[in-house]
């Protein structure tokens, strides 16, 4: 793997294991709760982000199907936070494996007619996986004041 793609990838897996420490001590309740009008809650959160990286690498990378995770921010009731969890983890290590076979950040992907490169997919999760990072943040501290990494 190119080293750019190693460095890349080492940012997302820094961003991935901060939005997994924002589950940590919480129960089902709590990670369903919401602080905001918009009902984003952590779940949701993860949940979102699943689908994210399945979309991303297994789909428009891999040219597979994205299976695993939701669009959608709304939890069903019957899914446990320890499922979520370990879905998550699981999409992104599938995630890693695709972008460790790909290796090279000049790989072509196209999506929607327009190509681009395996770089171009890794700042767009980046970005994405940075964005909700953000609102896990703020949303863990209105449910029980922690903050920090």
């Amino acid at each position: 793997m190119a080293p750019e793609v190693e460095q890349l990838r080492a940012v997302l897996d820094g961003l991935r294991v901060g939005v997994l420490k924002k589950l940590a001590g919480l129960g089902d309740e709590d990670a369903r709760r919401s602080t905001v009008d918009s009902g984003t809650n952590l779940a949701g959160l993860v949940q979102h982000l699943t689908f994210v990286e399945s979309m991303w690498f297994e789909e428009i990378v891999a040219g597979g199907k994205a299976t695993r995770g939701d669009r959608s921010m709304r939890v069903d009731p019957s899914v446990s936070l320890r499922t979520l969890r370990a879905e998550y983890r699981s999409a992104c290590e599938a995630s890693n494996e695709i972008i460790a076979a790909v290796g090279d950040a000049d790989a072509p992907v196209t999506r929607n007619g327009k190509t681009r490169d395996l770089r171009w997919v890794l700042l767009a999760v980046i970005e994405e996986t940075a964005r909700h990072a953000g609102h896990a943040d703020i949303i863990r501290e209105q449910i029980d004041g922690q903050t920090g990494r």
